[in-house]
């Protein structure tokens, strides 16, 4: 059975793109589309996806979305795909519950990165995976100092 996703991009070629790339995948079916936010919220409400491929800096915000998804469907894998290079962005899609940040220059290998994701690996392919995995965990232990 395919892996159902919904493709989250503001840059209707960039959706494009990356939905091209996971049609000619049998590992997956795309379900939806969404160009913001809130969008994003609504179709996989709708659909029910296992995965929620989406962007970190689109109208709506990504790491808005990220979390709202999260919280309401705590069985679906959210990936984000981001052109930043932050590392403060890595971290925060890793505090809203994503378990993988691909930069979106090195999307060659898409499908087996969101796999793995969704396989239940926290996947981080983007040149500031290292400090962005710093900032995270100096948070989570900041935050548990305070309780």
């Amino acid at each position: 059975m395919p892996i159902r996703v919904v493709v989250a991009d503001d840059d209707p070629g960039v959706r494009s793109a990356l939905r091209a790339v996971l049609d000619e995948d049998s590992r997956f079916h795309v379900v939806g589309e969404a160009g913001s936010g809130a969008e994003v919220g609504v179709v996989a409400a709708l659909e029910q996806p296992d995965v929620v491929l989406l962007d970190v800096r689109m109208p709506g915000g990504g790491i808005e979305a990220a979390r709202a998804i999260a919280e309401s469907q705590p069985r679906t894998t959210l990936v984000a795909v981001t052109a930043s290079a932050d590392a403060q962005v890595v971290a925060a899609m890793l505090a809203a519950g994503a378990n993988g940040v691909l930069a979106k220059g090195r999307l060659n290998n898409l499908g087996d990165l969101v796999e793995r994701c969704h396989g239940g690996e926290i996947v981080l392919a983007t040149p500031s995976a290292a400090a962005g995995l710093r900032i995270f965990a100096d948070n989570h232990r900041a935050a548990e100092l305070r309780n």
